[in-house]
């Protein structure tokens, strides 16, 4: 289990998720590799745009087809491959799906670029922290109809308006108001915390636990944080420090 775990990694970016395999294995292996994350964790997942990245893995049109037609029964489009492959690159743009990321290190045909680092544009940064996990930190207000989705903590400098959704293993931060869903810890982190300047989402999930915020037109908004404890969500004052 632990190295099937390794070989298969899932992780939220700007346009979805991306899904990185292993190249070790058969197509069959892989495919069901993927079919059995997805099972576990379709409700985190469903309704998501997937870039799937499979290295040095060469793809047959007919296993790209396959692949989408998964991803289909899942309710999740498959809209970019990754690959090192030159001919997988060839049938990906041939079958109308896209073959890099916006911002990466490649020229329009896939192939790597020399190293050039640039500073985030968009309002988006993604480093790890002191300790290693990825950190997410967007500066901009997240509309309505709107989902993130990270495996890490997320950080928003602005609002995250009703209708939004926010997403993440880990912690998320809201420098503004909190108006979505929004769900910490998703992976199971039941450490995990949510804070906003104004904390009133639709509603509030950490872990495995569910809270909804009572609607009350007059409440004077503060900075809270909400934590699991003692098997249920509490939202307490924000304090500087803690």
């Amino acid at each position: 289990m632990i190295q099937e775990a390794q070989q298969l990694r899932i992780k939220g970016i700007r346009e979805g998720l991306l899904i990185t395999t292993s190249t070790e294995g058969s197509f069959g292996e892989m495919c069901a590799q993927v079919e059995a994350e997805l099972q576990q964790k379709g409700a985190f997942f469903q309704g998501s745009r997937v870039a799937l990245q499979v290295e040095s893995r060469p793809l047959s049109k007919a296993q790209i087809l396959q692949l989408q037609r998964l991803f289909i029964e899942h309710n999740l489009e498959l809209w970019a491959i990754l690959a090192d492959d030159a001919h997988t690159r060839t049938i990906t743009r041939d079958l109308d799906l896209a073959i890099r990321l916006a911002g990466s290190q490649t020229d329009l045909d896939g192939n790597a670029l020399a190293q050039s680092p640039e500073p985030a544009s968009n309002g988006q940064a993604s480093a790890p922290n002191e300790n290693g996990t990825n950190v997410l930190l967007l500066h901009e207000t997240i509309r309505s109809g709107r989902s993130i989705l990270h495996e890490g903590h997320v950080v928003i400098m602005g609002d995250v308006n009703a209708g939004a959704e926010i997403i993440a293993g880990g912690d998320v931060l809201v420098w503004g108001r909190l108006r979505g869903l929004v769900h910490a810890g998703a992976m199971g982190d039941d450490t995990a915390v949510i804070c906003a300047l104004d904390l009133n989402p639709t509603q509030l999930r950490i872990a495995n636990q569910i809270a909804i915020a009572p609607h009350d037109a007059g409440r004077i908004p503060y900075p809270e944080q909400a934590s699991i404890k003692d098997g249920q969500i509490i939202a307490e004052r924000w304090k500087s420090g803690v």
